[in-house]
C-alpha cells in the first residue's frame, strides 16, 4: 500500500500521547467524547473560513476513512466468484497513548475471505501511520472500542456463481431445495439406509461427516466435499458417499423465478455401532453432542463463557472432535485468548490436516 495513496494526519498531538502517570485500562464502550481517524483533509488549518465544530470533524474524517478502505480493498476472489457481498465489521480498541488501532478482531463476517482482507486493510493503514484522536471522559483520554463496518459490494451481483468444477450453483433463490416428504422424511431415510462400515463395527467410532452437496436441477445429488469431524476414516468417508448417492432423484430442486436451478445444501451423517459393547461409547458420543448443543444456546445468548464451559465438558468426552474444537477455539478467539484457541485451530489441522478455516487460523496463528 502506497503512502502517497493514503491521507492521513501525520502530525503528533501531545496532549493524548503524553504517558499518564496512572492509565486507565478500562475499556469504553461509550465514552464523552468518542474516537475518530485524523485526517488532514477534515482539519480546519486545511480550509480557511471553515470553523467545523467536533462533530463536523468526526463525520468528514469517518467518510474520508470508509473511502480510503473502499480504495485499498481487494476483493477476494472466492467472494467474488460466489458472489458475497455486504459488510464486514471489525471491532478494534483506540489507545490514547499512542491514537493506534489495538485488538482488531473480526464480528461479523460474509465469508469468501473478506473478513480476512478487512483485516489485511486496517493493519496495513495503521503500520503506514494512521493515527486516531482518542475518545474523552471529561478531559480525560481513555480506551474506548470502535466498530468499523466495511463494505463489500460487486458492481454487478449475480444471482449464481461458478464452482471450480464448472457447476452453476445459485445464491438467490425463491424456494429452497428439499427432500421429497419434507425433513421427516428425510431423516428417516438418512438413519434407515445409512451403513456403518461392517469391518469397523467392533471398534465402537462415533462421529460426524458432514457433506457440502449439490442439489441440481433435476433432482439429482452430487457431493462437492466431505469434513470428517471425527477422522472416522475412508471406509465411513465412503459410506457416506454411498448414502448421498443414494438420495439421487428424492430431492426437489431450489427455485429462481419459478424455474429449477442448482444449489449447495449441507448433508450430516452420524455414524454409531449398533453391537452391544458399543452402548457406552454410543451414550458417552450422544452426550457430547447435548453440550454441545448446549453450549452453541449459550453462545447465541452472548453467554461466551458458560458456552465455553460447556465445549469443554463435551471435548472431555470427544477430545478428538474437530466440530467441537473448531467452536470453542472461535468462542477464545472471541475472548482473546489467542494462545488457547490457536491449540484448539491447530490440534484441527493435526487431526485433518487441513482445516475449512485456514485464513482465521492464520490471522490468530501467525503461521
Amino acid at each position: 500500500m502506497k503512502s502517497t495513496a493514503l491521507t492521513f494526519l501525520l502530525s503528533i498531538f501531545s496532549f493524548f500521547l503524553a504517558a499518564q502517570t496512572n492509565p486507565d485500562t478500562t475499556i469504553y464502550n461509550i465514552a464523552d467524547a468518542m474516537p475518530y481517524p485524523m485526517l488532514k483533509n477534515c482539519m480546519t488549518e486545511r480550509h480557511p473560513g471553515w470553523n467545523g465544530s467536533a462533530d463536523s470533524i468526526r463525520r468528514c474524517a469517518e467518510s474520508q476513512l470508509f473511502s480510503i478502505l473502499a480504495a485499498n480493498i481487494r476483493y477476494p476472489e472466492d467472494a467474488r466468484t460466489k458472489n458475497l457481498q455486504g459488510s464486514v465489521v471489525i471491532s478494534c480498541i483506540i489507545e490514547p497513548t499512542n491514537g493506534r488501532m489495538s485488538n482488531l478482531q473480526i464480528l461479523k463476517d460474509i465469508g469468501g475471505g473478506c473478513g480476512a482482507e478487512a483485516l489485511r486493510v486496517l493493519h496495513a493503514l495503521d503500520e503506514a501511520g494512521l493515527r486516531w484522536m482518542p475518545g474523552f471522559l471529561a478531559t480525560k483520554p481513555v480506551r474506548v472500542r470502535q466498530a468499523l463496518p466495511i463494505r463489500f459490494r460487486l458492481q454487478e451481483a449475480l444471482p449464481y456463481y461458478i464452482s471450480s468444477e464448472g457447476d452453476t450453483i445459485y445464491t438467490d433463490i425463491d424456494k429452497a431445495a428439499d427432500f421429497k416428504g419434507g425433513l421427516d422424511s428425510l431423516v428417516k431415510f438418512l438413519v434407515n439406509r445409512l451403513e456403518y462400515p461392517a469391518a469397523w463395527e467392533d471398534s465402537c467410532k462415533t462421529g460426524v461427516i458432514e457433506m457440502a452437496t449439490i442439489i441440481k436441477t433435476d433432482g439429482s445429488l452430487k457431493v462437492s466435499n466431505q469434513l470428517d469431524f471425527s477422522n472416522l476414516g475412508m471406509d465411513f468417508q465412503f459410506e457416506a458417499l454411498r448414502l448421498a448417492r443414494r438420495s439421487a432423484g428424492l430431492w426437489i430442486p431450489a427455485e429462481n423465478q419459478g424455474k429449477p436451478v442448482a444449489t449447495t445444501l449441507p448433508l450430516r451423517v452420524v455414524f454409531k455401532s449398533e453391537v452391544g459393547r458399543c452402548a457406552t461409547a454410543n451414550a458417552n458420543f450422544d452426550r457430547a453432542m447435548i453440550l454441545a448443543d448446549e453450549g452453541a444456546t449459550l453462545l447465541e445468548q452472548e453467554k461466551t463463557e458458560e458456552a465455553i464451559k460447556k465445549w469443554n465438558e463435551a471435548l472431555a468426552i470427544q477430545p478428538d472432535n474437530c466440530e467441537l474444537l473448531y467452536y470453542r477455539g472461535t468462542a477464545l478467539m472471541n475472548q482473546k485468548q489467542l494462545e488457547q484457541a490457536c491449540k484448539d485451530y491447530n490440534r484441527v489441522k493435526q487431526i485433518l490436516g487441513i482445516t475449512w478455516f485456514e485464513e482465521i487460523r492464520r490471522l490468530v496463528c501467525g503461521f
